[in-house]
């Protein structure tokens, strides 16, 4: 296969195109701003409390990932309706149904575009990640 080459008018390139939301000593950006779309990193919803629960943990941590991601979406003006597409890494797809309990909650009408796959494992032992890709209005 052969690589392509891309090119744009001059007109599209006017401006800063890609603006990095980074954090300090963190090998990525939480929010990468190409044009009016932002790329937000995965969030873990992981805490001690949570990870010493037996039931509800899945919704638990899905809860506190919404509520950070309603946090960071705030600070780049936006909110929830902002999303056009979800993914959503579980580390045990029996968790798919308390996850999607509580993740509706959040989009009770207009959800955006989501796919969700079950992984081997998640950063500090983690039950699921969520990223998002947001457009501004």
């Amino acid at each position: 296969m052969l690589p392509v080459l891309v090119t744009f008018p001059a007109a599209a390139q006017e401006g800063p195109r890609i603006a990095h939301q980074s954090i300090e000593g963190r090998p990525f950006s939480p929010a990468i701003q190409v044009g009016k779309t932002y790329w937000l990193s995965g969030k873990l919803g992981a805490t001690g409390q949570t990870r010493e629960m037996n039931e509800g943990r899945t919704a638990a941590e899905t809860h506190n990932i919404m509520r950070s991601f309603q946090e960071l979406l705030g600070e780049l003006g936006m909110d929830l309706s902002n999303i056009v597409s979800a993914t959503v890494y579980l580390t045990d797809i029996a968790d798919f149904s308390e996850m999607n309990a509580a993740y509706t909650q959040y989009f009770p009408r207009e959800a955006p575009a989501r796919v969700t796959v079950a992984v081997a494992g998640l950063v500090g032992g983690a039950k699921l990640e969520i990223s998002f890709i947001a457009v501004e209005d």
